[in-house]
């Protein structure tokens, strides 16, 4: 992965002994003109504060304004260039998953060829696996109820270690900021 998006997982979860097998220039994109505020950092927070419901199974959740943010990042990538397959999209919620594959179906910008290979997918399904680019839709945004399996630290190490060239990061920073390995996450993506 690109040096800068290993940094906070290897801060945090591994010590600082984390190692790259790459060095930045393997990991950077100049063709692509892709939405980072910093070319040289790769990676972002995009501020949804969007509310979340419950799923239609009634055991799961979905953020409907989340999934308009993710559609046009992917369509913003698309168009910058990028196959379909190089990005995956990670939920912790499977509501959300499945919201988000309809989402795509129904509502997309583009013509749906130009979404076949997208990977919409939960974090355990992307355990072990890697894409270029990849979209993490938090969902939780309330005000009282918490950030469920958000809180895990193992997915979440799992969710940010999966790109290898970009990462964005769709949340509701108030409600996640609460919680104190997001509020360090978040403080990260501020200064870098």
């Amino acid at each position: 992965m690109h040096p800068c998006l290993s940094e906070f997982p290897s801060n945090t979860f591994y010590e600082g002994s984390l190692q790259n097998g790459v060095l930045v220039s393997e990991r950077e994109r100049h063709e692509l003109s892709l939405p980072f505020p910093d070319a040289s950092q790769p990676m972002m927070f995009l501020t949804c504060n969007a509310l979340e419901e419950m799923s239609s199974s009634g055991t799961s959740y979905l953020n409907r304004g989340e999934a308009a943010s993710v559609e046009r990042l992917v369509t913003a990538m698309l168009r910058a260039g990028l196959r379909a397959s190089q990005i995956g999209v990670i939920t912790p919620y499977e509501g959300q998953r499945t919201h988000m594959q309809v989402y795509f179906d129904t509502q997309a910008s583009l013509a749906s060829e130009r979404y076949e290979g997208l990977e919409i997918a939960s974090v355990d399904s992307f355990q072990g696996r890697e894409k270029d680019y990849i979209i993490l839709s938090c969902v939780r945004s309330n005000e009282k109820q918490g950030i469920g399996f958000l809180a895990d630290p193992r997915r979440l190490n799992v969710a940010l270690t999966r790109a290898r060239f970009g990462l964005v990061v769709v949340g509701n920073t108030r409600v996640l900021a609460k919680q104190q390995l997001w509020h360090n996450l978040l403080h990260h993506f501020q200064e870098k």
